[in-house]
C-alpha cells in the first residue's frame, strides 16, 4: 500500500515539475538552511536515524506554513497530511532523484497538493475513535462524507456548519476500508484518506 501512495504521489510531482517560483527575471532564489541539502543525503540521513531527520521536517513544515499565507485563495495546502506522509513522500521522490535538492522536491510537492487544498479556514475538530483522540479540519470530515456518500458508502446526513465524526460516519469508513482490503478500524488513518481523496 505504501507503495501504490508514494508511486502516486511521484506520479504527481513529475507533473508539478516546473521552474520555481521566480526571485529573479531568471529564475534564481537562495535555498536558506537544510533546504539546500540534496536528496542523497537525505535518503541517506533518514535510513540512518540521523538528528537531522527534524531539521528536515521542520523546514518541510515551515515551507507549508510559509506557502498557506502566501498562496491565494489557501488555507491549508496539507489539510488532513500529517508529518510521516509527507515525510514519506519527499523520501520516496528523492530516492528517484538523488541529485535534486532537498528544497526543490519540497517545492513540487506543494505544487501536488495545491488542486485539492483547502481554500478557506475551517475550525480543527477534535474526534474520538477506538479510544483515540485525533484533530481533522471540519472540513475535512464533511469532504469525507461527501465523497463516501458519493462512492456509495454513506447514507447519513452531511453538514458543513457542523461537521461530525459520527458512528454512522465510522462504519462508512470502515465499510470502505474492508472495499479497498485496508485494516478495518473505522479510523480515518493517513492510508484510508489517501486511497478516498487522491484515487
Amino acid at each position: 500500500m505504501k507503495y501504490i501512495l508514494n508511486s502516486l504521489v511521484l506520479a504527481a510531482f513529475v507533473v508539478a515539475l516546473s521552474p520555481a517560483r521566480a526571485a529573479t527575471d531568471k529564475g534564481e532564489f537562495g535555498i536558506k538552511g537544510i533546504g539546500a541539502t540534496d536528496c542523497a543525503t537525505l535518503v541517506r540521513e533518514y535510513k540512518a536515524g540521523s538528528p537531522n531527520a527534524m531539521m528536515y521536517g521542520g523546514w518541510l513544515y515551515g515551507y507549508i506554513t510559509a506557502m498557506n499565507q502566501v498562496t491565494p485563495d489557501t488555507f491549508d495546502l496539507a489539510p488532513w497530511h500529517d508529518l510521516n506522509t509527507l515525510t514519506n513522500f519527499i523520501v520516496d521522490y528523492c530516492q528517484k532523484n538523488p541529485r535534486t535538492s532537498f528544497g526543490q522536491a519540497v517545492f513540487s510537492m506543494t505544487s501536488a497538493l495545491k488542486p485539492k487544498r483547502l481554500k478557506t479556514a475551517s475550525v480543527p475538530t477534535n474526534v474520538s475513535q477506538n479510544g483515540k483522540t485525533f484533530v481533522m479540519y471540519g472540513d475535512v470530515i464533511t469532504r469525507m462524507a461527501e465523497t463516501l456518500k458519493a462512492k456509495g458508502f454513506y447514507k447519513g446526513p452531511v453538514s458543513a456548519s457542523n461537521p461530525e465524526f459520527t458512528i454512522e460516519l465510522s462504519k462508512a469508513v470502515k465499510a470502505f476500508q474492508a472495499r479497498n482490503k485496508l485494516r478495518e478500524t473505522g479510523h480515518p488513518d493517513q492510508f484510508t484518506l489517501f486511497r478516498l481523496f487522491e484515487r
